[in-house]
C-alpha cells in the first residue's frame, strides 16, 4: 500500500510507498548524478594558499596565527554585492540585477575532513562563524533573506566548504513555508513548529536523536529518502540569535548525525540548508521557526514527479529513522 501525506507547513503532497520499502542496502552503491573534478592542481582553501582566495571577510585563528575557519568572497558568485538593483521590465517581465553577498566558509584546514569526521568543537566553530557573518550583513539595508547552504561532496573542490548567501529577494520556499506558519497562526494561535515537535517527541516513531536544545527528526510528509531536519526545541525564529550553549549542543548534534549517515550508507552525498526569517524589520516573522534541513542525494525524481510536483518517497520516515537512531 502507499499513503498520501500532507506536509502540514505548505500542504504539499508526498507519496509514501510501503509495499516495498528500500532500506539502506537499496541505495548502495550510490551513482550521484556528477562527480566532483578530480584534484588537478593545488587547492586555494588549503593552508598556505591564501593568496589564492579573495580577501577573507571573517576567520578564527589561534595563538600562533593560524586559522581554524575561513569566510572568504566567492570568486563566482550567484549574487554581487556592489551595484543597484535596476529594476526593470523586459516586456512582460520582471528584470533585476542579482545584487547580494554569496561567501565560501572553509571548514577545515584538512583537505580530508567532513561533518562526520569533524569534533564537535570543530563544527562549533564553523556555526559561530555562520552566525557571526549573517550578523554582520544583516546590517546592508538590502538583504531580506540569509541562505546557508552546504553539498557534500563539493562539486568543485572536496576540501570541506559551504556557502552563506545574502539575497535581496525572499525564496519560494521560505515564502510557502511562511504562509504556512502565519495560517497556521491565525488559525490555532500556535507555531506550527512547535506543534511538530511536541507531536514528534510524544510520537518518538520518527526521533532520530533528542538533546537539550535540538531534536533530530524524519518529517511526517519526508520528501526523499532519509530526509532529516534539525530544529531548536525553543521557539526561534533567527539562526543567528543563537546563544553559545545551543551552538555547543548543535555540534555534537550534526556530528552524531552525519557520522549515522557515513556509517549506515557508506558516506552518502548530501545537501543541508539552513532556513531562517527574513531580515529587517519589514520582512521578518517571529511566528518562523528557524531549522536546518538535510537531505541525501540519492536517486534522481522520476516522470511521475516532475508532472504532478508530488515527491515519491520510498523509505517511509518511520523506517529511516528506526535505521538512523540504531546505528552504533
Amino acid at each position: 500500500m502507499a499513503e498520501l501525506r500532507r506536509e502540514p507547513i505548505t500542504r504539499m503532497w508526498v507519496v509514501i510507498t510501503a509495499d516495498h520499502p528500500k532500506g539502506p542496502s537499496d541505495y548502495l552503491p550510490f551513482k550521484p548524478p556528477y562527480q566532483p573534478q578530480a584534484a588537478t592542481g593545488v587547492c586555494p582553501f588549503c593552508p598556505g594558499n591564501e593568496a589564492m582566495t579573495p580577501k577573507e571577510t571573517f576567520s578564527l585563528r589561534g595563538e600562533g596565527g593560524g586559522w581554524s575557519v575561513r569566510v572568504v568572497p566567492n570568486k563566482f558568485p550567484f549574487f554581487h554585492i556592489e551595484g543597484d538593483f535596476d529594476r526593470r521590465p523586459e516586456g512582460m517581465y520582471d528584470v533585476m540585477e542579482a545584487i547580494g553577498a554569496h561567501e565560501i566558509a572553509v571548514e577545515s584546514p584538512d583537505h580530508h575532513q567532513n561533518l562526520a569526521t569533524l569534533e564537535p568543537s570543530q563544527i562549533q566553530k564553523i556555526l559561530f562563524a555562520y552566525r557571526e557573518r549573517l550578523i554582520d550583513l544583516e546590517r546592508d539595508r538590502r538583504f531580506q533573506q540569509f541562505l546557508i547552504l552546504k553539498n557534500y561532496p563539493g562539486i568543485f573542490n572536496r576540501h570541506p566548504h559551504s556557502h552563506i548567501m545574502a539575497m535581496p529577494v525572499i525564496p519560494r520556499r521560505i515564502d510557502e513555508e511562511i504562509w504556512g506558519v502565519l495560517d497556521y497562526y491565525q488559525r490555532k494561535e500556535r507555531c506550527i513548529f512547535c506543534d511538530i515537535i511536541k507531536e514528534e517527541t510524544s510520537v518518538k516513531r520518527r526521533v532520530v536523536l533528542e538533546t537539550s536544545h535540538f531534536l533530530t527528526f524524519s518529517p511526517f510528509a519526508s520528501r526523499y529518502p532519509f530526509e532529516t531536519w534539525i530544529i531548536p526545541k525553543v521557539h526561534s525564529s533567527d539562526f543567528h540569535s543563537i546563544q553559545e550553549e545551543e551552538m555547543e549542543d548543535l555540534s555534537i548534534v550534526m556530528q552524531s548525525l552525519f557520522l549515522r549517515y557515513y556509517k549506515l550508507l557508506s558516506d552518502p552525498p548530501y545537501s543541508l540548508t539552513f532556513h531562517t526569517s527574513p531580515v529587517q524589520s519589514r520582512f521578518h516573522r517571529p511566528e518562523y521557526h528557524w531549522h536546518i534541513e538535510i537531505r541525501l542525494r540519492i536517486g534522481l525524481r522520476e516522470g511521475f514527479e516532475w508532472g504532478t510536483g508530488f515527491f515519491v518517497n520510498p523509505t517511509p520516515p518511520e523506517a529511516a529513522a528506526l535505521y538512523l537512531r540504531e546505528v552504533e
